[in-house]
This record gives C-alpha cells, sequence and structure tokens, in this order.
C-alpha cells in the first residue's frame, strides 16, 4: 500500500501547482496519439483476387506519434477553473519504465481556434472548457491532445482549498518573496487581499493560494502575466513533492482522501500498478518545461503565439528522442553556405 500512498501524493502534489483557479480535471484519453487512422492497420482485402498483389500500408504518422503510440506513458492534463475559464494547464507525463515524470506548462492565453467558435475570446486554450456542447472536461483533453499531438490519459479535479490544506499539513511553504506584494481585489467573490514583503518568509496555505496567484500591485509597478507566474508554481511543485517524500506522507495523503476536494478516475489497482514502477521516484526525477513562444497583441486582446518547432523538440525529449544534434535541411544548408563562403574568403586571403 505504501507504493500506492507515494505515487498517490507525488501526482496529486503536482496537480496541486495550479492555484490560480479552483479546480483540476484531466480527462481518460485515448490509446493512440492523434492521427491514427485505420489505415494503419494492415487488414487484408477478402475480396482481392488470389494473385493480386495487396497495396502496400504507407505509415504517416510524425515521430512523435510513432513514439506516442509505442510508450507505456500515462499523460494527465491539469487545469484550474474561473468562472468557466482554464487557469494555468500543465501536463504531467509519468514514465513508468524510467520513473520518470515531466511536467510541461501551458500558458492560458495560448491561441487556439476551434473551428466554429470565432469569437476573439474564444481564441485561447483557457476559452474550451466553456464551449457549449464540445468543451468540458471532454473539450479540454480532446483539444490539448490535439494541440500537443499525444494522447490524454486521466484527470483530477482539485478544488484550492485542498492546496491549503496540504501546504498547512506540511508545515507551510518556504519561500523568498521577491519583492513587495500589494494588491487588493474588493470585487472579487471572495474579495483577494495580496500583502507580502520582500524577503525570505515561511507562508501558510492561505498565503501560499495568495503568492501562486499575484500578478500585479495596486500602484502598477509591478505587472505579470501568465508567463512570469509559472517558474513560480513550478518551484512551488518541487519544494511540495520533496516535503510530501519524507516522513510526513501519512499527513498527506490522509488530508486528501478525507476531504471533498479531490476527485480523480484512476482506480486503486491502475494507481497501484504505477505505483510499483514509481517505488523509487525521487524529487529529482522530475523535469519542468513551458511551452516556448511570444506574446502578440491581435484585435484587443493579448496571446501567446507558440513555437511549433520549440514545442515539438520539448515533446520529442519528453518521449525519449535525442534532438541535441538534430538540425532541419534549411539549418543544414544554410550551414553549409556559410562554410562555403568562409572557404571562399579563406582562399581570398591567402591569394593577397
Amino acid at each position: 500500500m505504501k507504493f500506492y500512498i507515494k505515487l498517490f501524493v507525488i501526482s496529486f502534489i503536482a496537480f496541486m501547482t495550479i492555484i490560480a483557479g479552483v479546480f483540476f480535471a484531466i480527462e481518460k484519453g485515448q490509446s493512440k496519439a492523434p492521427g491514427a487512422s485505420e489505415s494503419e492497420t494492415n487488414i487484408p482485402d477478402i475480396t482481392a483476387e488470389p494473385n493480386e498483389t495487396e497495396p502496400e500500408v504507407v505509415d504517416t504518422r510524425t515521430e512523435l506519434e510513432k513514439l506516442a503510440d509505442s510508450s507505456n506513458r500515462v499523460n494527465v492534463i491539469a487545469f484550474g477553473l474561473n468562472d468557466m475559464l482554464a487557469d494555468t494547464m500543465m501536463l504531467i507525463s509519468f514514465d513508468p519504465d524510467s520513473q520518470h515524470m515531466d511536467i510541461l506548462s501551458i500558458p492560458r492565453d495560448t491561441y487556439h481556434h476551434v473551428k466554429g467558435f470565432d469569437a476573439p475570446g474564444y481564441k485561447k486554450m483557457n476559452a474550451v472548457y466553456g464551449m457549449k456542447e464540445v468543451g468540458g472536461v471532454n473539450g479540454m483533453k480532446k483539444y490539448i491532445s490535439e494541440f500537443l499531438g499525444i494522447p490524454v490519459d486521466y484527470y483530477v479535479k482539485v478544488d484550492f482549498k485542498a492546496v491549503e490544506s496540504v501546504v498547512d499539513v506540511l508545515g507551510g511553504y518556504s519561500v523568498k518573496v521577491p519583492f513587495d506584494m500589494d494588491y487588493d481585489d474588493n470585487w472579487a467573490k471572495p474579495a483577494l487581499h495580496i500583502h507580502f514583503k520582500a524577503g525570505q518568509q515561511t507562508l501558510s496555505g492561505a498565503d501560499t493560494v495568495k503568492f501562486l496567484r499575484f500578478r500585479k500591485n495596486n500602484s502598477g509597478s509591478i505587472s505579470e502575466g501568465d508567463i512570469q507566474r509559472i517558474p513560480r508554481q513550478q518551484t512551488f511543485v518541487k519544494s511540495m513533492i520533496e516535503k510530501a517524500l519524507s516522513s510526513q506522507l501519512p499527513s498527506v495523503i490522509n488530508t486528501i482522501i478525507n476531504s471533498n476536494y479531490v476527485k480523480t478516475d484512476m482506480t486503486i489497482e491502475t494507481a497501484l500498478g504505477y505505483a510499483v514502477k514509481a517505488a523509487s521516484m525521487q524529487s529529482d526525477d522530475i523535469t519542468f518545461y513551458t511551452v516556448e513562444g511570444h506574446d502578440e497583441r491581435i484585435g484587443k486582446l493579448d496571446y501567446w503565439i507558440h513555437d511549433p518547432e520549440a514545442l515539438e523538440r520539448t515533446l520529442l525529449t519528453i518521449y525519449g528522442a535525442d534532438v541535441s544534434e538534430e538540425k532541419t535541411d534549411d539549418a543544414a544548408d544554410t550551414d553549409k553556405a556559410k562554410d562555403a563562403e568562409k572557404n571562399d574568403t579563406d582562399k581570398k586571403d591567402t591569394s593577397n
């Protein structure tokens, strides 16, 4: 049972990084990566003539899709909710073979257009949840799976109160506040008041939620976006996992199980299967990533425009591909052209 508890805590503490929203949701997904089709299954044509040569089946899958199809990884997409909008989103990917967990942060303002939803506000990944008929948990699973190009397997739903409880059970969150944080929102329900002095502090569970939610000062001297909050959240996850793997595990698991803040579709039997593999997992076995890209204002809204090539490299890395020395054909051609130009220059210098 201790194996199950260990995995349970590791997983749930990871999911609890999404503090800006109030719920987490992850949906059990498909067994194949998006793009796989029936044509990939070599089924003979029973109507063909005996001597007729069967057409060759062409595998059109990308390298990432092939790796995903052959991998034993379990992928969880986690996101918070705030007025039917998803907040900070994360993909938690656990490899039971290597006993490694990868966490990919997806900025909530990531541009993503779902056909039929053409209003500017709908063209953000965080709007998918609230889309009628195609949204909800299933919609988030489907469209984030398509966006990333990999399957999604499970969901967990966690109220932010669970985060407060776990932090308090673990004795608070020790963190260096980088600058004075002063923010008041009397219109929020409930009203939000954030006031912290710069310096090392040990925050309670309630204060930790505020610290992770902070975006700007009342004076306007500091204004952060979702991208600036992501490293703060990832550091929090790392710290909580290290504490959760200590002797306080029983208290943490009791807090989670006995609360009404956590729901999941992962059965004990399924979790136990992964837990056996995760028995020796340590906090160092967790790697964090963020979907790379840039801010861009389109119309009157700000979006995060992701870099498709960088995202593919990140996911290939997560799935174990060696991309450190890979170059595109264009990059290779550019290098050859530079080398040729350099050789011509060297020859001219020598002749002179």
